[in-house]
């Protein structure tokens, strides 16, 4: 029988398959039939449907996102992985429309992994940063 992968395996591919690759697909196999989402303004997202609902919206309105790792750190099932959000808005965007900017945004994950599969997460971005530099300020 094999072993799960580590959580930190476990998170490093979500973000190399799903977003790099651009393999929605994945998100099935790599997030439990019960995850949950506990962060964010639109509340609690459940399941592997909550992250392909995300996934899609934020795919629609950047559609060359991508996310520089900056710091990866591991304790036991959790993973804490602080990132930077590189994109340029090109569709509508929680109400706004497309203003061609490029945005770069940190953020900050907190994910749980256990039996090889994602099964909770607290996952921030800095809203401000992001509203400021769709808006054209510096």
């Amino acid at each position: 029988m094999n072993e799960p992968a580590s959580p930190r395996a476990v998170v490093l591919n979500y973000y190399d398959v799903v977003w790099d690759k651009r393999q929605p697909d994945a998100i099935d196999s790599l997030f439990a039939p019960g995850y949950l989402n506990h962060a964010g303004a639109r509340g609690v997202l459940a399941g592997p449907a909550g992250i392909h609902k995300n996934y899609d919206s934020l795919v629609s309105a950047f559609p060359d996102v991508r996310f520089t790792l900056d710091d990866v750190l591991v304790d036991g099932e959790k993973v804490v992985v602080r990132y930077t959000m590189l994109a340029t808005h090109q569709g509508e965007f929680q109400g706004r429309a497309a203003t061609g900017r490029a945005v770069t945004v940190p953020g900050i994950g907190i994910y749980r992994v256990a039996d090889g599969q994602i099964q909770e997460s607290w996952v921030l971005r800095d809203s401000l940063v992001l509203q400021r530099q769709l808006d054209g300020a510096a």
